[in-house]
């Protein structure tokens, strides 16, 4: 799946988000390791890239464009978003710690390819 980068409305928009669900994580390691704009950045790509998945429809550049007015309208691809922004969050956050701690031998893979393979929803509910 090919992702494009998102207008400047649509990045502020996620941007806020990102910035709005790291706020209520602790400073070390999470604020600490998304202070990294290149991080960050894989983050929003990927949030990105799995909001298209969810809703192909996201995938003209009108209607990624109109992801703002999606998001009032739907409690479930609101959902999703979190979803996804904490996902990917945990994911990213155990490879940069797995990395500073050096208990893996390689480096971490930093493709949203690879965080899309490997973040997917645990089914806790019964």
């Amino acid at each position: 799946m090919q992702c494009t980068v998102a207008p400047a409305t649509v990045s502020q928009l996620l941007s806020n988000k990102v910035d709005s669900v790291l706020s209520t994580y602790p400073a070390e390691p999470y604020q600490s390791a998304f202070g990294n704009s290149a991080i960050k950045k894989l983050l929003l790509d990927y949030v990105e890239c799995k909001l298209k998945q969810t809703m192909p429809s996201l995938e003209t550049p009108e209607n990624w464009q109109r992801l703002p007015h999606y998001l009032h309208q739907s409690v479930d691809l609101e959902l999703h978003l979190d979803s996804y922004i904490y996902w990917g969050i945990e994911y990213i956050v155990q490879n940069q710690l797995d990395l500073m701690l050096g208990t893996k031998s390689k480096a971490p893979s930093w493709s949203v390819q690879d965080m899309t393979q490997a973040c997917v929803p645990a089914h806790w509910f019964g």
